[in-house]
């Protein structure tokens, strides 16, 4: 994309630079474990003993015949960890329960060398090639000691990937460190609008376990999917990649290969040959600076876009063995915490398939499992080593069998399905819920539920469940502003005396709220929107002049800007359709995840002289349509009817709070709602109510069309 205003613009704005490029960025495990070992010299100096200890323990290990993987006394280390994932749309792309599950499935192929490509691997390196036995597996039980599915789900946040500055945030979310492996799944790993970043993980760090900060963090638009294509599954691997960071793996090109020192191994790993760049070669095998084959199918290469991870030799195994020895690590996998997690081999009394429940897209306080809009969500309940105390196809009585505290508004159904298992189905919708409430509720069982009592499920009678919410949609308006750093109204207008102008709208977008106003050229006028779709002609990088009153959706085509000169046109010498215009330009963006539709106000000069942006809105609402203002005349209106075919309708309370009801005779057809300058809101219509608590103070004027006819009347938001 556009070259010379990034060498301008990159000091400034660096934000700009990462939006250019539309491909997975590089792990940044090293960047992030130096600057941890800056704020903290006693991790460096820990991390400088370890390694004195890997090495120590890796050369005992080598001396005996039969390595120490096959020796310990349970030849599987077990791993308890939790999930949390914050949105369950990322990038548009899907993060639910079973993709979490499939995932872990896949990383442990993967380390126990039974993915399905292992028997592909390049014959010159099968000799070293080695696998661990290790299981990761979500927790069962939580920190409180009830049943959970080990994936909590929370409100969409960015940013913790970083080495600072949100210390506090991860350890509020964080279940124990010493007992838990903890995983964040975050569409925008750094805040900083860069959704291409795929991973980072942390080194065994005993400061970082003690206050709650150890973990793993990835994005979830590039998550495992059973249902996906080869080729993003083959990419989904660096999950695999992130892991082996976190048992202690450093990057196979971490010091680079050097003639003047070619006998050291850089990544503490003496069978893993060195690397002449980070760039990565591909699948394609070659050579480094000393003539050595290098292992491009290494999990702990930067190979794996090319999808070609497969392996760990036996130097990385034998390294990641000692990590488990790691006072950070060593007591995660010991049998009584394995017991406490409810991951040992045998199954905790009582489990849950899910445990955390979102608000649906339909906004309306009612939950599912992954925020979609479906059926009341259900999670299977199971019974190991008990039963329950009444025959199949009883719904327990709440009270009598369970107690349970959820948000008011839900209630909770469980339905016995055999001896050992139920549904639990979660009914109704919750009165209050906004963004700001994740609650924490759960179910009890009592006596009567359970054949003997609840004795017979030992420590965990409970069930731990998490419900969190979606504020109001809402249309956002408003003038572009200046960048990210000053984000401050700006003016943006571009000509030949003023051919770039960057501006951002609101900095709330989860993807980058970034654009450039661009004079390309006499008779040539573009749009730069890094990467990001606007409403084009079919076939062609012509934007669409959109007129007043006219509905953007999903339905709309969108086409999507290519590397420099292939930005996308305003006005080209064959596309003049704008010229001495004033219209509107659709635009796709992500609200928390999910894709969302736009507009931005053009004033184009005749004959491609240059053009202004004055004004942006975009509708919140996932997939949700926005409509360009009309030319409505509110000033005009008193607060009685205008323009009526219908005079058995009116609206109470005149002025409103939240919600104004609609009185008629006639049966309700539809109902808009538009602002002052014409705009159309993204209004909740319930029946013959309209709810319009989250509209900003002011007049605004709603149609109403019934059986009866038509009414437009005036009201006021206090």
């Amino acid at each position: 994309m556009k070259k010379f205003k990034l060498l301008l613009l990159v000091s400034l704005f660096p934000i700009i630079g990462f939006a250019q490029e539309n491909r997975p960025h590089e792990c940044k495990a090293d960047e992030m474990m130096k600057k941890h070992f800056e704020r903290h010299p006693e991790s460096k100096a820990e991390y400088e003993n370890f390694e004195k200890f890997t090495k120590d323990f890796v050369k005992k290990m080598e001396s005996n015949k039969t390595p120490l993987n096959k020796k310990v006394n349970n030849p599987t280390y077990i791993i308890p960890v939790v999930f949390h994932v914050y949105g369950e749309s990322q990038s548009n792309v899907k993060v639910n329960y079973q993709k979490v599950v499939d995932l872990l499935q896949q990383i442990n192929l993967n380390f126990n060398g039974i993915n399905t490509d292992s028997n592909t691997i390049d014959s010159y390196f099968q000799p070293i090639r080695s696998t661990l036995s290790i299981e990761f597996r979500l927790a069962k039980i939580d920190p409180t000691g009830k049943a959970t599915s080990g994936v909590v789900f929370h409100p969409f946040k960015s940013g913790y990937g970083n080495g600072g500055g949100y210390d506090a945030q991860i350890g509020a979310d964080a279940w124990d460190n010493t007992k838990y492996m903890n995983v964040y799944i975050q569409n925008d790993l750094y805040a900083n609008k860069d959704l291409y970043q795929s991973g980072v993980a942390w080194y065994p760090d005993s400061y970082m376990s003690s206050v709650n900060t150890a973990r793993v963090v990835y994005n979830g638009r590039y998550i495992y999917d059973a249902a996906g294509t080869v080729a993003s599954n083959e990419f989904s691997d660096t999950f695999t990649h992130e892991f082996g960071h976190w048992l202690n793996l450093q990057h196979t090109f971490n010091v680079l290969c050097s003639t003047a020192n070619p006998g050291n191994d850089g990544d503490g790993v003496a069978d893993t040959p060195v690397e002449n760049n980070s760039s990565g070669l591909g699948c394609t095998t070659g050579n480094n600076c000393l003539g050595q084959k290098v292992n491009v199918e290494n999990y702990m290469g930067y190979n794996g876009s090319a999808g070609c991870y497969k392996m760990f030799t036996n130097g990385q195994v034998n390294r990641m063995l000692a990590a488990l020895n790691h006072p950070s690590r060593i007591n995660l996998w010991q049998p009584a915490n394995l017991a406490a997690t409810g991951v040992a081999n045998t199954p905790p009394k009582l489990t849950l398939s899910n445990s955390t429940f979102t608000e649906n897209l339909n906004n309306n306080g009612a939950v599912s499992l992954d925020g979609t809009v479906a059926s009341a969500p259900k999670s299977t309940i199971t019974l190991n080593g008990a039963t329950f105390a009444v025959p199949n196809g009883t719904t327990l009585t709440a009270g009598t069998h369970f107690n349970s505290s959820l948000p008011a508004g839900q209630t909770a159904t469980i339905a016995v399905t055999s001896p050992t298992t139920a549904t639990l189905t979660i009914n109704g919708a919750a009165t209050s819920h906004s963004k700001s409430q994740v609650l924490n509720s759960s179910i009890t069982f009592l006596n009567p539920a359970i054949t003997g009592g609840v004795t017979s499920l030992g420590s965990t009678p409970s069930l731990a469940l998490t419900f969190s919410y979606k504020d109001p949609y809402k249309i956002v308006t408003g003038t572009p502003l200046e960048s990210y750093a000053n984000p401050s109204p700006t003016t943006v207008t571009t000509n030949s005396g003023a051919p770039w102008k960057y501006f951002i709208i609101n900095p709330e977008l989860s993807d980058d709220a970034g654009y450039g106003a661009w004079y390309y050229g006499a008779n040539q006028l573009k749009l730069e929107t890094y990467w990001k779709g606007l409403v084009c002609g079919v076939g062609t990088r012509n934007i669409s002049l959109i007129p007043s009153c006219t509905t953007i959706s999903n339905a709309n085509n969108i086409g999507y800007p290519t590397n420099t000169p292939g930005q996308l046109d305003v006005y080209t010498p064959t596309y003049t359709t704008w010229s001495g215009q004033t219209a509107y330009v659709g635009f796709r963006n992500q609200f928390e995840g999910y894709n969302i539709n736009g507009y931005f106000k053009l004033n184009v000069g005749a004959n491609g002289s240059g053009y202004s942006v004055t004004e942006f809105a975009y509708n919140t609402q996932p997939y949700g349509s926005i409509t360009t203002p009309c030319a409505l005349p509110l000033s005009s209106l008193s607060t009685s009817d205008v323009d009526t075919t219908n005079s058995e309708t009116s609206i109470y309370p005149n002025p409103v709070s939240d919600v104004l009801n609609i009185k008629t005779k006639g049966k309700v057809q539809s109902i808009s709602v538009y602002d002052r300058s014409g705009r159309k809101m993204n209004a909740k219509v319930i029946g013959d109510k309209v709810d319009v608590k989250h509209f900003l103070s002011g007049t605004y004027l709603i149609d109403i069309e019934t059986s009866l006819g038509k009414s437009s009347q005036k009201f006021i938001k206090k």
